[in-house]
């Protein structure tokens, strides 16, 4: 297998960085086009639709763009690296950059699975002074190593296609049951945000003592050798969390502005692209200034009920933000969030429903930690030089580049009729079998394959 290397900007034909149109206004937003952000990236192939959306008079002022079908998709803010392809036309945020690359060279679905194998050097070549960050100039630099013929690159993400295709049942189910659990909050309490159903509504004060946390001096290293779990905002990524990346010690929280966070308690995110990310802690834990927390009262509420309404109402409060350079909230804003307030029994049935899918979620995401685990290995196996990749297991996606003539070389007949006999359905579309029947047909009038009669039956032979 022959490897060549280029950089990201001679494969480019086309690199384009997402807009955010004004969200001073509100007819941009909660339209039906997907507008994409590394939130929605959660592993899948294909990016097709998104959490927030935005209008057609958006794209028609020029505050967003449509990305064409075949761009790769690459987070370049923030958490560098989460990658998808665009099947239907879609836009996204600022903090993701698409890339149409020259397919006289190499092939979409190679390039974003080299992406996926490469995360590291993306974030390596990030300027991490403030906010990580992968300026487009950086992106152009970096270098593509991968094999230079097409039937090597069709081998290999026929290969890959298979344990991607399982990834993607994956996060196709946790995001059905997401949508799940939404229809049930809405059928039981309506909109929380317009309060159609006219519950009433308290604010997050009234559930709880809110404050934020703070760091310990990073000059101080005997605070960051503890055990307890110290929250960021950008780590406020699940329902509920147990484990930081920094721990620190109870002296820290004795002696700095660190604060102690009870175990089940609320945090959420207040800066920038963090702002609003909610979770639920399980474990006693601290956290940065960057995170707002409360113990709530569980003789008013339901701290599932209150996260998940906070959940739901995301957009409207996103939208009040205000930060010349990053759209923060504040405390006060994050203690004036209004929800809704049904009785508690109310709550508990939800909440009952709630646990019982978040359950189903975790078990799902457990299996999606295996599959990536999985796929990491043979991602980075299939882009070796000394990788051996078994025609059979990918002749699928192989058919589509092969003549009649290269059908005739090695085992290819005789995967070809496995494939076309074989009782239980092997082709992924219609068009692959019937294309699989149309070089069958050539095949049998060159005379390369036969048919013979065998115990009153009709069956192919290759000659």
């Amino acid at each position: 297998m022959e490897f060549i290397e280029y950089t990201i900007g001679e494969l480019a034909l086309e690199i384009k960085t997402g807009k955010t149109p004004p969200t001073s206004n509100p007819e941009y937003f909660n339209g039906e086009i997907p507008w994409i952000g590394p939130s929605d990236l959660k592993g899948q192939k294909l990016a097709e639709d998104s959490e927030r959306k935005i209008s057609e008079i958006a794209l028609e002022d020029n505050k967003a763009f449509l990305f064409q079908s075949g761009t790769v998709l690459i987070s370049t803010i923030g958490d560098i690296g989460k990658t998808a392809i665009v099947k239907n036309p879609v836009t996204s945020n600022q903090q993701l950059t698409g890339i149409l690359v020259n397919e006289d060279i190499i092939l979409p679905e190679l390039f974003y699975y080299w992406v996926r194998l490469n995360k590291r050097i993306l974030e390596n070549k990030a300027n991490t002074s403030i906010l990580s960050m992968l300026n487009n100039k950086l992106l152009k630099q970096v270098k593509v190593i991968f094999p230079k013929d097409f039937e090597d690159q069709y081998k290999i993400v026929g290969r890959l296609n298979r344990i991607q295709g399982l990834i993607d049942k994956r996060v196709d189910t946790i995001q059905f049951l997401d949508e799940y659990i939404r229809s049930v909050f809405l059928e039981m309490f309506g909109d929380p945000v317009i309060d159609n159903r006219q519950i009433g509504k308290k604010t997050l004060s009234f559930f709880g003592n809110w404050r934020s946390g703070g760091t310990p001096p990073k000059s101080q290293i005997h605070y960051y050798t503890g055990s307890i779990p110290w929250f960021t905002s950008g780590e406020l990524n699940q329902t509920f969390i147990n484990n930081s990346n920094e721990k620190i010690t109870d002296q820290a929280i004795r002696e700095t502005s660190a604060q102690h966070v009870e175990h089940g308690s609320l945090l959420i995110g207040m800066y920038d692209t963090a702002a609003l990310k909610t979770s639920i802690t399980t474990v006693d834990a601290s956290c940065n200034q960057a995170v707002a927390f409360a113990r709530l009262n569980n003789e008013l509420c339901e701290t599932t009920f209150i996260y998940y309404n906070i959940i739901l109402s995301k957009e409207y409060y996103l939208n009040q933000r205000k930060g010349a350079r990053q759209k923060n909230l504040n405390l006060t804003k994050i203690k004036n969030i209004e929800v809704l307030y049904p009785s508690i029994n109310h709550q508990k049935r939800f909440t009952k429903k709630f646990t019982s899918v978040e359950l189903l979620k975790q078990n799902l995401k457990q299996s999606l930690e295996v599959l990536n685990m999985l796929f990491q290995a043979t991602v980075q196996t299939a882009f070796s030089a000394k990788s051996q990749i078994n025609e059979d297991e990918v002749f699928e996606s192989l058919l589509n580049t092969f003549t009649t003539e290269d059908l005739k070389q090695g085992d290819r007949l005789k995967y070809l009729l496995k494939w076309i006999e074989c009782k239980e359905p092997q082709f992924s579309s219609f068009e692959s079998y019937n294309l699989a029947w149309d070089r069958l047909r050539e095949l049998l009038e060159d005379g390369s394959i036969k048919q013979v009669v065998d115990k009153n039956e009709i069956k192919l032979k290759i000659v």
